[in-house]
């Protein structure tokens, strides 16, 4: 199964979404984690590798709470046109940095997705992660929260995009991340009214 064919529902019907977050660790980190966990979420962090050296103890957070971590590239470039030196050094700088701080709570030795910053990607992109053993991961729904619209603007923009297997596109570092914390608040319970179970990319085989 590819994520591309991820579960639209869990075995009671629900429908599922993957909220999944880009470019942390960060100061509003815990922020982001205290509002999955006051509405029971699961979640994907697609993490920067030198944010992970930074704040190796936000990284065990996450991981303890039962949430899953992407590689999301060690210092953030886009990825399209870069020699396949620097595209492996991103990469395997990221995972390293994750193995180390995750030490036993990464059950397993690598990462198996990751997310392109920028989304920025060329022919090769694709072939190189799947060489590593990794699936590229985008999303379907993408409020623009990077450019702190809102929070009702943020909220309003993912309820009018969700569909039953949507990975939703949120961030929790790369700035003031307090206003998608605080959509999370109105989120969560507004799409849990509506049926919706929110699970990680973790359980999803490639």
């Amino acid at each position: 199964m590819r994520l591309t064919e991820r579960p639209t529902h869990n075995a009671n019907g629900q429908p599922i979404l993957y909220f999944t977050f880009d470019d942390g660790l960060a100061a509003d980190t815990p922020a982001v984690l205290a509002a999955l966990a006051a509405h029971r979420a699961l979640a994907t962090f697609f993490v920067v590798g030198g944010r992970v050296q930074l704040l190796p103890e936000l990284l065990q957070a996450q991981l303890a709470a039962g949430h899953c971590v992407g590689n999301h590239s060690f210092s953030h470039p886009r990825l399209a046109h870069m020699p396949q030196a620097l595209f492996l050094k991103e990469m395997h700088a990221t995972a390293e940095a994750v193995r180390t701080a995750a030490g036993t709570r990464l059950a397993n030795s690598t990462m198996h997705i990751m997310r392109p910053p920028y989304g920025s990607t060329d022919a090769n992109t694709e072939p190189w992660v799947n060489a590593l053993g990794y699936e590229m991961v985008l999303w379907d729904v993408d409020p623009e929260d990077w450019g702190e619209p809102g929070t009702e603007t943020i909220v309003g923009r993912v309820l009018a995009g969700v569909a039953p297997a949507a990975s939703v596109l949120l961030h929790d570092g790369g700035g003031d991340r307090s206003q998608t914390a605080a959509a999370l608040h109105s989120l969560l319970p507004t799409l849990a009214a509506q049926g919706y179970v929110f699970h990680s990319l973790a359980g999803v085989a490639l």
